[in-house]
């Protein structure tokens, strides 16, 4: 895409962006008029600023993929909704109580506090994170988000998007304040009280929703989630220093985690002290991961060696050794593939059916062991830092997998019966335009970060028991290319959960090796196309219906 050809590409859509985003009239729309009747159009446009600044905020944090705030966000969004309604309940009751008779008169707008205004209109669109899905929705639907849109497009793009908000602002405060002179005193009461309760409505409405959802929070607590989420070990002293995690009723489980080997930098020595008092230092302190008990259970210590003297063997390795007691089982190096010093690698464990298998890199991963026969199902594993050493462990996730893992998602049986000829007896009487046969019409894809698995045809049955809103599971019918032998006809692909807004979902989708994808995914349905779209990949999806098919 050429220079110009991207600026226009991103302006009318940035703008077209802006506008719907504002366009609602919730709370802050409503602030937005009664100050722009009761203390001029400047006012009520300061206010408008305030949202629009929040709405840029939010699509930033979209569009280059802060996964982490939006994260944080989508998890404390309850308790954000609850400290947001709490605040327009305190301004609902003080506008309720407003006496607007002192304010009548066609106030100056001179000396008006601009930035209070700003800060409140943003605090007031800032207070409801569910924005986001919202903008993710947009970005989807107006493909904001493409690999071959250079940055400086992406820009431009987010100045249309404020300058689109603030265009909409401008015109409400402009028809509103031209109709102010038509109000007199009584009407302007009125005003505010019908103003004031509407705003008391949406408080009251967010402070049940906010408590429910902090309810339901407490309740859906898993035993994964008891998981410790970072650790931190480091050992100072000569004797051995382990952090455990309990894996009572988890016969069958997979682990993952990122660890970051921090006193491992090249040709640098680390300090300890032994068991005498006396200082030791130590090169390369290394790393362990023990299955079970410490002593008679297997371990793998991970080690990193570095001899820029030795003119054979000078290129640095990470050597992994598997071992029980004193006997050395198996021993894998890797020259790369890894971050060999103290750069952060990506971990894999396995256990299933007594077998254990190991993956580890720092981009993608690799086999490190597989198949290795244990004697026993270990009731707990930890990991182990040697003298002088230091890790940071992160994002461990624990997963039990005596279940099977597409069975994970809450979604409904795997169909048992041919899908199609199953969809074709349904379908015939469903009258959910989403439900249906649906096959993969084009992508666009930055192929640096994600690679699709094959030209995939999915069914999407509705699932009645999400809640009060419907929500689908998606089923596998054909088209994989990566890993065919992984996916069985009917297995499920992926859940579909509703979000505040209509035709928008949230996408839990399983790869092609089985791993569920942790990025945010967003789904969106028009007349005829299902939308994916991945923002940290930059990644847009369609998929067509084939079966029912829809009148044009």
């Amino acid at each position: 895409m050429g220079m110009l050809e991207g600026l226009l590409y991103m302006l009318w859509r940035g703008v077209a962006i802006g506008v719907i985003i504002s366009a609602p009239m919730g709370p802050v729309g409503i602030l937005c008029v009664q100050r722009t009747l009761e203390k001029g159009r400047r006012t009520g446009f300061y206010t408008g600023v305030g949202a629009a600044l929040s709405d840029l905020f939010y699509c930033l944090l979209t569009g280059f993929g802060l996964s982490f705030i939006e994260e944080f966000l989508e998890k404390n969004s309850n308790i954000i909704q609850l400290v947001g309604s709490l605040v327009l309940i305190g301004f609902g009751i003080y506008l309720f109580k407003s006496n607007p008779s002192k304010k009548l008169k066609r106030p100056s707008d001179n000396g008006i506090p601009a930035g209070k205004n700003i800060l409140s209109g943003f605090l007031f669109t800032f207070s409801n994170p569910l924005i986001i899905f919202l903008i993710i929705g947009l970005f989807a639907r107006f493909n904001f988000l493409l690999p071959d849109i250079m940055f400086y497009h992406y820009i431009l793009g987010f100045i249309a998007i404020i300058a689109g908000a603030l265009m909409w602002w401008w015109i409400v405060t402009f028809f509103v304040d031209k109709v102010r002179a038509h109000f007199n005193l009584r009407s302007m009461w009125l005003i505010n009280k019908i103003i004031g309760s509407v705003i008391l409505m949406f408080a009251v409405v967010g402070i049940f929703n906010a408590v429910a959802g902090l309810a339901n929070a407490a309740e859906s607590v898993s035993p994964q989630e008891l998981c410790p989420k970072t650790i931190k070990l480091s050992n100072h002293n000569s004797g051995s220093v382990v952090k455990w995690i309990d894996l009572k009723g988890f016969n069958n489980f997979d682990l993952k985690f990122r660890i970051r080997n921090i006193n491992n930098s090249e040709r640098k020595r680390y300090e300890f002290t032994d068991s005498t008092g006396k200082s030791g230092y130590s090169c390369y302190p290394g790393w362990r991961i023990i299955f079970g008990d410490e002593i008679r259970s297997p371990f793998v210590s991970v080690k990193t060696e570095s001899n820029p003297f030795d003119e054979v063997t000078d290129q640095p390795t990470i050597t992994f050794s598997l071992r029980k007691g004193q006997t050395l089982l198996s021993n894998q190096v890797f020259t790369s593939g890894f971050n060999i010093f103290e750069g952060l690698n990506a971990y894999r464990i396995r256990v299933k059916s007594g077998e254990l298998t190991l993956w580890g890199g720092n981009r993608v991963y690799d086999t490190i062991f597989s198949g290795v026969r244990l004697d026993t199902i270990p009731d707990k594993i930890g990991f182990a830092v040697e003298p002088g050493g230091e890790i940071w462990i992160e994002h461990v996730d624990l997963k039990n997998i005596s279940v099977d893992n597409l069975k994970e998602c809450n979604s409904s049986d795997s169909l048992s019966l041919p899908v199609i000829e199953l969809l074709k007896e349904k379908l015939n009487h469903s009258k959910d335009r989403i439900e249906g046969l649906w096959g993969l019409l084009d992508y666009s894809v930055d192929d640096t970060y994600l690679k699709l698995g094959g030209e995939y045809t999915v069914a999407i049955i509705g699932n009645p028991g999400r809640g009060d809103t419907m929500g689908y599971d998606v089923y596998y019918v054909s088209g994989a290319e990566k890993y065919p032998d992984s996916w069985e006809y009917g297995a499920v692909k992926g859940v579909l959960k509703p979000t505040a807004f209509p035709d928008l979902f949230n996408m839990k989708w399983i790869s092609a090796n089985g791993d569920r994808i942790k990025k945010s995914i967003k789904v969106e349905f028009d007349t005829h196309d299902m939308i994916i779209s991945i923002p940290e990949y930059s990644s847009t999806i369609r998929f067509r219906k084939i079966y029912p098919v829809q009148p044009e």
